[in-house]
């Protein structure tokens, strides 16, 4: 470990301490977003808005979370700032010391929110967008929301924060990568790809066919601003020695009832917060229990592999896309086949 953030990682991984929560605040969204994982933005689930947290709720998980010994708070949704009391519960996290990210679409940001939001402990706020105005608004379905998106970002990055803007990568915007660097440097944001499309958590696959072909995303990989990074994002997972990544172990979801969760890729109800103390589920799971006791070996047709080195197979997406959270998937066969190629050329950048 090269890092003390990765020897913090390996820490908590050894001892099952709970470090970062992402915290998904609503599922309510203005954009349907073509290759989203919730059925909820798709119409085939309903919202059920009234059940979410309220503010005084979640100050409680969070009081859980501190004396767990968590530090890193990811508010998602949906789209979070569509809560009226987002301010306030950023505020309740930051009393408590957390270093807080945001998730969002740039929908709901105001200038009184912003002003709210610079009194608070959140440091970063990251974006995801698409590509070029036509791109980004056929991909969320949502008129306008590539203006608003880059003007929320602009707006952001004037009040002090931190500001990085995503792209997934899609058949429809892979080549939109240059576009998006540049972007990003001419307003000093930092920008991030993510080559892995998820299946739906309602276990709807038609996403997968959003995904690129192997030849786009090795061209993206053979452009020299992007072979660093990529790679370093793929081989992330090389931290967690026991190829099962920090879900469970270090990481949790929390969806907008209380539910509590793995992760946001592992849909498996550990319990819910609003009737169980977070520390009761995280050391008591059975699913938890068994879940940190696996290990390679256990992983049939990944131990033996040629490219499990550089593999960064994600289990969530194991479980989403070939039922089974032990299998191997699609996508980290395919990447781990690229890497591994870069690697042999001596092009791969360490992670």
């Amino acid at each position: 470990m090269s890092t003390e953030l990765d020897k913090l990682t390996a820490l908590t991984l050894e001892k099952n301490i709970p470090l970062t929560a992402t915290i998904e605040l609503t599922r309510r969204c203005p954009c349907r977003c073509a290759h989203c994982y919730l059925p909820e933005t798709q119409g085939r689930k309903k919202i059920a808005a009234g059940k979410e947290l309220g503010a005084a709720e979640w100050n409680g998980v969070f009081k859980q979370l501190a004396e767990s010994g968590c530090l890193f708070l990811v508010f998602t949704g949906g789209e979070p700032l569509l809560r009226p009391d987002f301010a306030k519960i950023c505020a309740h996290a930051g009393a408590l010391n957390f270093a807080i990210r945001v998730f969002t679409t740039g929908f709901g940001l105001t200038d009184g929110l912003l002003r709210k939001l610079a009194e608070t402990n959140v440091s970063s706020f990251e974006l995801s967008l698409y590509g070029r105005k036509e791109i980004h608004d056929a991909i969320t379905r949502r008129p306008g929301s590539f203006e608003t998106a880059l003007s929320a970002a602009k707006k952001l990055k004037a009040g002090g924060f931190k500001v990085k803007l995503k792209m997934p990568l899609m058949k429809s915007n892979c080549g939109q990568t240059g576009y998006l660097m540049r972007l990003c440097a001419r307003h000093g944001f930092r920008y991030g790809f993510d080559p892995v499309i998820a299946p739906a958590n309602d276990g709807l696959k038609e996403t997968l066919k959003l995904r690129p072909s192997a030849a786009s995303l090795e061209r993206i990989f053979r452009d020299p601003r992007l072979n660093g990074p990529m790679m370093a994002q793929l081989k992330a997972g090389a931290v967690y020695e026991d190829f099962f990544c920090g879900a469970g172990k270090s990481a949790f979801s929390v969806d907008p009832y209380g539910g509590l969760y793995p992760c946001l890729q592992i849909p498996v109800p550990l319990g819910n917060l609003k009737k169980t103390p977070f520390l009761r589920l995280w050391k008591n799971s059975p699913w938890l229990k068994k879940w940190r006791g696996s290990k390679l070996s256990d992983l049939k047709q990944c131990a033996a592999c040629r490219y499990a080195s550089v593999c960064s197979r994600c289990p969530g997406i194991s479980l989403l896309e070939e039922d089974d959270i032990m299998a191997p998937n699609k996508s980290a066969c395919r990447f781990a086949k690229i890497s591994h190629s870069f690697a042999r050329q001596g092009r791969a950048i360490k992670g």
